[in-house]
């Protein structure tokens, strides 16, 4: 079955398909503000390229971060739209941080996100049964809340994009050290710890979205 996958990642939007455990597709682009009023067109133009339709594409991922409150819920609202469109659809929501963990070739890391404010977002990610899959530990982390949290793993392996490497070491303390990937949809497609329940809401919040 033909398998999609949308991932909201820092300042690109990164977009696979998958037949099986083939890949078909696998393409990202820059995404910066209202760029994302482009996404429908882009997916479409990737998928006609191998001359399928948006129709064809029963089943789909989405990445739910951590990341931009508005472009998660961007991407979701085009997974909405889609799934009210053709009720065939299947959707289900996947930690964008699973992809970081994916291209690592390690059993477990911890995931770093510019938190932005001086603080980063740390999420850890596991290797169970084959497939990738959040180990349950968020934080978020000031640079002496970091030192201490780091001073207890010394040996894990710490991961992020390559556009937020530099805002993360100013944060880290001098005994971590944190490598820069290339996020592997695969790692999405492949998770096996979350069934198609078409909830497009459940998204990667490590900061609340909303402060009371």
């Amino acid at each position: 079955m033909l398998h999609g996958v949308m991932d909201p990642q820092p300042g690109s939007f990164g977009f696979a398909l998958f037949d099986g455990d083939r890949e078909l597709v696998k393409t990202s682009c820059p995404m910066h503000g209202r760029d994302a009023a482009a996404l429908p067109e882009f997916v479409e133009a990737q998928l006609a390229q191998i001359n399928l339709k948006l129709s064809d594409v029963k089943r789909w991922t989405v990445g739910s971060g951590p990341g931009s409150f508005t472009f998660l819920r961007v991407v979701a609202a085009l997974a909405a739209g889609w799934k009210f469109a053709d009720p065939e659809m299947d959707f289900r929501c996947v930690p964008g941080a699973l992809a970081l963990a994916g291209a690592t070739g390690e059993t477990a890391c911890g995931v770093l996100y510019d938190g932005r404010n001086k603080e980063i977002l740390y999420f850890g990610a596991v290797k169970r049964n084959g497939a990738w899959e959040s180990s349950g530990e968020t934080a978020v982390l000031n640079r002496e809340q970091a030192a201490g949290f780091f001073a207890d793993r010394p040996q894990e392996k710490l991961v992020c994009f390559e556009c937020e490497k530099s805002a993360i070491e100013a944060i880290l303390p001098e005994t971590a050290t944190v490598t820069a990937v290339v996020p592997e949809l695969a790692a999405l497609a492949g998770n096996t710890a979350t069934a198609f329940d078409n909830d497009l809401d459940d998204l990667v919040y490590i900061r609340p979205a909303v402060f009371s």
